[in-house]
């Protein structure tokens, strides 16, 4: 049976390391209506040149933007050349596991309304083993913020509340045109802002709690440790345009206010880590102010980077 066309997007820059393992899992799929397209946004490792000369991913349309201007910025150039009924996302150095595309084309299939797939994520190194001895993305950081998940419908709450991992993430293309595109002044909490906002519209999201992902975990990530106080920094600023557009959210109450503290805690304790000490008192002490339970959180996330930096 015939399905619709889905388009998955892939941005790439200097990532000749791992963009044939991504592009070998996108060929890999079992769902057959896709069309490939690689946004390279200005890559200098000769990625465009090995892509356009090797055999094995002549399937792919490679596109190069006029200048670097960023991940979200060659997503939107994509979503501008795609001609997908669904429009899938995944990064040159993550990849998807073979029955992606077609769990979320059911899902779309089945519920008319929903407007983002997006699913759970299996951990893997610079040389693509697996880690946390297989435990995902959502296990973890379920258990590390409580927040334990389950597959289905996620709210707007759920999503303020809880973030989903960016890999995979699929979307029908009408839903664009409502809610406009990535906003690459968040980077790299673009896709975090774009739930949140097909979550405040009358489309909604649907969670699969398999992982049909895999996310990669290594030193020049965007989103990881060394750029922890910008990261921070960004997601205070997502959470914070939420609240500005859904009203709604500040009836989350305590909630809320814990949401906003547990980040100014990381960004606190990052902080100090960066060697920002005073600047980092303060922001935990904002955030014990805002919410006092986060004096356990303090606890827990400081205690072996406090003791090694202030002691």
């Amino acid at each position: 049976m015939s399905g619709p066309l889905v388009t998955v997007i892939i941005p790439t820059y200097n990532r000749r390391r791992w963009i044939g393992e991504c592009l070998d899992s996108v060929k890999e799929q079992t769902y057959p209506h896709v069309e490939t397209l690689v946004i390279d946004d200005g890559s200098s490792d000769g990625t465009v040149e090995w892509l356009r000369t090797e055999p094995r991913f002549a399937f792919a349309q490679i596109h190069v933007q006029p200048r670097n201007g960023g991940a979200s910025e060659a997503r939107n150039a994509g979503i501008q050349l795609a001609r997908g009924e669904l429009i899938a996302f995944i990064d040159s150095d993550d990849a998807l596991a073979r029955n992606h595309l077609a769990t979320a084309v059911e899902i779309f299939r089945q519920h008319p309304d929903a407007g983002l797939f997006c699913c759970d994520s299996t951990v893997i190194g610079p040389d693509s083993k697996v880690l946390h001895n297989g435990r995902t993305w959502h296990e973890i950081q379920g258990e590390i913020k409580r927040y334990p998940l389950s597959s289905g419908w996620r709210s707007l709450k759920d999503v303020f509340l809880f973030s989903n991992c960016f890999p995979g993430f699929t979307l029908r293309r009408n839903v664009f045109a409502q809610i406009g595109v990535f906003d690459q002044s968040l980077f790299p909490l673009d896709d975090y802002d774009l739930a949140l906002r097909v979550a405040g519209s009358s489309y909604r999201i649907y969670y699969c709690h398999e992982p049909l992902a895999l996310r990669r975990d290594h030193t020049g990530q965007c989103s990881g440790g060394a750029n922890a106080v910008h990261v921070c920094r960004q997601t205070l600023q997502t959470l914070r345009l939420a609240l500005a557009r859904n009203p709604e959210l500040c009836k989350l109450g305590p909630l809320g206010r814990r949401r906003l503290a547990e980040v100014q805690v990381e960004l606190g304790v990052s902080r100090i880590y960066a060697g920002e000490r005073t600047g980092g008192a303060r922001t935990l002490l904002r955030a014990v102010t805002t919410d006092p339970k986060q004096i356990v959180n303090v606890a827990l996330l400081g205690k072996r980077r406090l003791r090694r930096l202030i002691i």
